[in-house]
């Protein structure tokens, strides 16, 4: 087994991460699709509905994407410090608890429907649809969460390629079956949570599959749900410890991305409608940018399973320079290709016109965001979760108090230049904390 003691270069790096940026921005672009499909047939209400469902139904679909970032982490570092049976069962924890976790919001989904809508503020219209988009699409959690697993797992060991191949079926059914239902069968708001939900359960069905062709073809042997040292009370309490204080983390960045959707509906429906849009657009350069982060993920847990502080300093070093990079590119080609896109993208023209306006602070995320994206990727390699939740609450707090000065005064201006500060705030927290967590994961 190569436990990742390859020296990492730039282009190695680049060469596991492109796949990653496919199968990355493959995640938010099902709600773009979404978006684009309601956007062009449906109305403002209904475009407005499936923002704010979409904003609830993350607060639930996020809450859980600690299992991709657990999954990584601890392949990653069973790879470097090559355990081949801990990989495997790595594989099964996070996907059995995937599973748990996906029955379990099948469970909860409509009284947190009805209590999420008491929260989130929209018209009556905006609502109803809201309502209809988040309990249908519930249905795919089981298959979302498993994916969550399965494909971290695949991350963590090197697997890059397989990943973009379980995110392009996942795309593929989710593209097509939201032009069936939408535009063939007329179902509106229904028939694109129908779509996605339908797309997270294929998807996750092929990961498994991929997954259990690489144990037996590279690990010599079978997934045995019965080894004694699965379910291990000590294994579980470090799958237990990792994963709440990442639930929090999650909780925490969740909590500000529905603080900046809930201040724009504040400003009116078309404010929320134009910065839905623009969401997407920050979204999809966040995804394709975290294939970095995936890389460091890896790399640096790789370097932490083989006590390597000069292999762990290099991934950073390398790993950062190309998301920094790549950053800038992204925010020069929103700023040129942005306007022709939202014109195209968008029917209603005051919703087309604010969302021109408020380009610029969108593109600049990319860039502004990167350091922040990149040292998420490093800290879920050092498995630093307890580090994470610190730095997200803190984040989190210095966003909504800088929201607070400046939305009141500047309006839609505050609250972007508030949002793009966040990804400041979420840099810093956890740039401080380096240092000490470095010396504790090499010794």
């Amino acid at each position: 087994m190569n436990t990742g003691t390859e020296p990492l270069t730039r282009r190695r790096a680049f060469s596991l991460a492109w796949p990653l940026f496919f199968s990355s921005a493959a995640v938010p672009l099902a709600s773009l699709v979404d978006t684009a499909v309601i956007g062009a047939t449906g109305t403002r209400a209904d475009l407005g509905g499936v923002a704010l469902g979409g904003t609830l139904f993350n607060l639930v679909y996020w809450s859980f994407y600690f299992l991709r970032m657990s999954s990584t982490g601890l392949a990653a570092q069973a790879r470097g410090a090559g355990q081949s049976d801990e990989l495997v069962r790595v594989l099964l924890r996070a996907l059995g608890l995937g599973l748990a976790l996906g029955a379990l919001t099948l469970l909860i989904r409509h009284p947190f429907s009805t209590i999420g809508f008491r929260v989130l503020q929209g018209s009556d219209e905006v609502e109803a649809a809201g309502a209809s988009y988040f309990l249908i699409r519930s249905w795919g959690a089981p298959g979302a969460y498993a994916s969550f697993a399965v494909t971290g797992w695949l991350i963590g060991v090197g697997r890059t390629r397989a990943v973009l191949g379980v995110q392009f079926v996942f795309s593929a059914v989710n593209v097509v079956l939201d032009l069936w239902f939408v535009l063939g069968l007329g179902w509106g708001v229904a028939g694109v949570a129908a779509a996605t939900a339908i797309a997270d359960v294929v998807g996750a069905v092929v990961a498994v599959v991929i997954a259990v062709r690489i144990v037996r073809r590279e690990f010599g042997g079978s997934i045995n749900p019965r080894d004694p040292a699965l379910w291990t009370a000590t294994a579980m309490a470090r799958l237990f410890s990792l994963n709440v204080a990442m639930m929090i983390r999650s909780w925490a960045l969740l909590a500000g991305f529905a603080w900046f959707t809930n201040s724009g509906a504040r400003l009116g429906t078309a404010t929320l409608a134009a910065n839905h849009v623009l969401l997407q657009i920050v979204t999809v350069w966040a995804f394709v940018l975290d294939g970095y982060a995936y890389i460091a993920e890896a790399e640096v847990g790789h370097a932490v399973g083989a006590r390597s502080r000069e292999a762990l300093r290099r991934a950073i070093r390398i790993t950062t320079e190309l998301a920094v990079a790549s950053g800038g590119l992204f925010m020069l080609v929103t700023l040129v290709g942005g306007p022709a896109l939202l014109a195209w993208w968008i029917s209603d023209a005051e919703v087309a016109e604010m969302a021109r306006r408020f380009l610029p602070y969108c593109a600049a995320v990319p860039f502004v965001g990167a350091i922040a994206w990149q040292l998420d990727g490093v800290f879920v390699g050092m498995m630093a979760s307890s580090a994470m939740r610190n730095a997200s609450i803190a984040a989190l707090v210095l966003y909504v108090g800088v929201d607070r000065l400046l939305t009141p005064n500047f309006g839609a201006h505050g609250l972007w230049l508030a949002f793009v500060c966040y990804y400041l705030a979420r840099a810093g927290t956890l740039g401080v904390q380096y240092r000490t967590v470095e010396r504790r994961v090499t010794g």
